[in-house]
């Protein structure tokens, strides 16, 4: 039982001071901190802060890059998926013309993104399957009543949560999943009229929900139940993040200070 509690204590203290971690600006982040970067960054862009949310964007680049050098185990996939997307994030942020919900949903984008890329376990996306069922089965209902109007309002927004998640499904799910609901929500915009005048069969509406929820299903599947062990870990990881997240916003501060030393002159 000592042997047992000294190998957890050996753990604990290498997840609060793991070697290499050092203070200085010029180091890059550890990937969990790109997460502070983007909720920083949303929050300005729900206050319509664009400038600034763009500013901290650049930031965001600067340090993905310098982690994509120092961290060859991202894979190539996701490097791309994540570079796409910010460029999209920022030229909504560019875009005078863009409405403000569009701009607050591009960057909840990134952000769900990122945290899939980092995150060991369950991501933030999947928090969205309750609402992406929920409008599945009111678009369902619209087939049933042959409400067109109806339809066309729900199938805009299901077309909007999908793509919300979209890059962060392509991180965790199989590819075979994802070709599956992206079949399904082209098959929904080109039959409409089929689907209305129930010329279609209904059932495809039953197989389509059940691939939806298959989507996330298929996530929460490789999830393991935490062990003793693995709780005394995440313990040590929670203190890790608390003491990195201090440091990080003092680093945050003092790259948000030279931008503005840029800008000025």
């Amino acid at each position: 039982m000592k042997a047992k509690r000294h190998i957890v204590a050996i753990l604990l203290f290498l997840l609060i001071f793991p070697t290499g971690i050092k203070a200085h600006s010029h180091e890059p982040l550890e990937p969990f901190a790109l997460n502070f970067i983007m909720d920083d960054a949303l929050q300005l862009v729900k206050t319509e802060r664009y400038v600034e949310a763009h500013n901290l964007l650049d930031i965001f680049s600067d340090e993905f890059t310098k982690l994509m050098v120092t961290n060859q185990q991202i894979p190539p996939d996701e490097v791309r998926i994540i570079s796409a997307v910010h460029q999209q994030s920022m030229a909504s942020l560019s875009d005078t013309l863009l409405p403000h919900e569009e701009k607050v949903r591009a960057i909840i984008r990134l952000r769900l993104a990122v945290d899939a890329m980092t995150s060991e376990h369950q991501p933030m996306w999947v928090e969205m399957e309750d609402p992406l069922i929920m409008t599945f089965q009111q678009l369902k209902d619209s087939v049933d009543t042959r409400d067109s109007d109806t339809y066309e309002t729900l199938y805009r927004r299901l077309l909007l949560e999908y793509d919300m998640i979209h890059p962060s499904v392509r991180m965790d799910v199989k590819p075979e999943y994802i070709q599956k609901v992206d079949a399904h929500i082209d098959y929904l915009d080109k039959n409409r009229e089929a689907l209305l005048s129930h010329s279609e069969e209904f059932d495809d509406m039953q197989v389509i929900e059940a691939d939806l929820k298959a989507l996330f299903k298929e996530l929460k599947e490789d999830e393991t139940d935490p062990s003793f062990l693995w709780v005394m870990i995440s313990t040590g990881s929670f203190i890790l993040l608390t003491l990195s997240y201090v440091a990080f916003r003092k680093y945050l501060g003092a790259k948000k200070l030279e931008m503005r030393k840029k800008l000025k002159d």
